[in-house]
């Protein structure tokens, strides 16, 4: 992930490399008020030549649903089959400080996910909605391979109405296994789904495991998985045995790209 602290002409040497090393995919993000984010997948894209570019994620309301869709069919086009598109709520204090806080922030999603979908597949689309409204409107250019789109959701109604509309799911930091298992399953089999983790890099695995445990620990600071509590299932946790397991895991990850020399900066 291109994070949104890094400033954005930094993007086009980072998506380089990561396609240097040989890494599938680059995500960007989009949060007010750091970086746009499809600017950034059009640019990562336009600077390199195989490797796929996740938008995780746009704010649904930030946009015009139909004008989200031309810009991202555009993309889409330009680079066939890199191009993954990314929808979510958008974080309340950020939409309402640009006057786009919704009555409903996920029935504001659905219909925009909904009518992008429609208008992806080439349809003429009239719709009336709380949010998501067009009349008549069909894209001159649709994808000709359709992007997949991901929802960033957490919860359970969050999740089982984006299950209905959106391809997949993208889960943020601090998503432990059981909960990105529990999530998966109220997906239509073989969804995809993509998960943030945070990982530290360090000749030492100790170093790179303290380097990260700060910004881990908070997400099960009170022995509770409270995503996967939200899902139905209570799971108490020790920080001792849930993140650092995954974070071994990331660690031996890493060793194996720095060990091969490619990994230099």
């Amino acid at each position: 992930m291109f994070r949104r602290e890094r400033p954005p002409e930094e993007l086009i040497t980072f998506a380089r490399f990561c396609e240097d090393i040989g890494l599938d995919e680059l995500w960007v993000v989009e949060d007010c008020f750091w970086a746009g984010g499809l600017t950034a997948a059009s640019a990562a894209l336009a600077s390199t030549s195989s490797i796929t570019v996740g938008m995780g994620i746009v704010p649904a309301v930030a946009r015009n649903p139909s004008i989200a869709a031309m810009e991202m069919a555009g993309i889409a086009r330009m680079f066939p089959g890199r191009f993954v598109a990314g929808f979510g709520h958008g974080v309340a204090d950020w939409m309402r400080q640009i006057g786009a806080l919704p009555d409903s922030q996920l029935a504001a999603l659905g219909e925009t996910v909904a009518l992008v979908r429609r208008m992806f597949a080439g349809e003429r689309v009239t719709t009336t909605g709380a949010h998501a409204c067009a009349e008549d409107v069909e894209l001159v250019f649709p994808p000709v391979v359709r992007p997949p789109i991901l929802a960033g959701v957490t919860g359970p109604r969050s999740i089982e109405a984006m299950a209905a509309v959106a391809d997949g799911l993208l889960l943020p930091e601090g998503s432990s296994p059981a909960y990105v298992r529990a999530a998966c399953a109220r997906l239509p089999a073989g969804a995809p789904c993509v998960v943030y983790s945070l990982f530290a890099v360090a000749d030492d695995a100790a170093a790179a495991h303290d380097q990260v445990r700060v910004a881990v620990d908070r997400f099960a600071a009170t022995g509770l998985d409270e995503r996967l509590a939200k899902l139905g299932v209570v799971e108490h946790v020790s920080i001792g045995w849930w993140l650092p397991g995954r974070l071994r895991w990331c660690w031996c990850r890493s060793s194996t790209i720095t060990s091969s020399n490619s990994l230099r900066r």
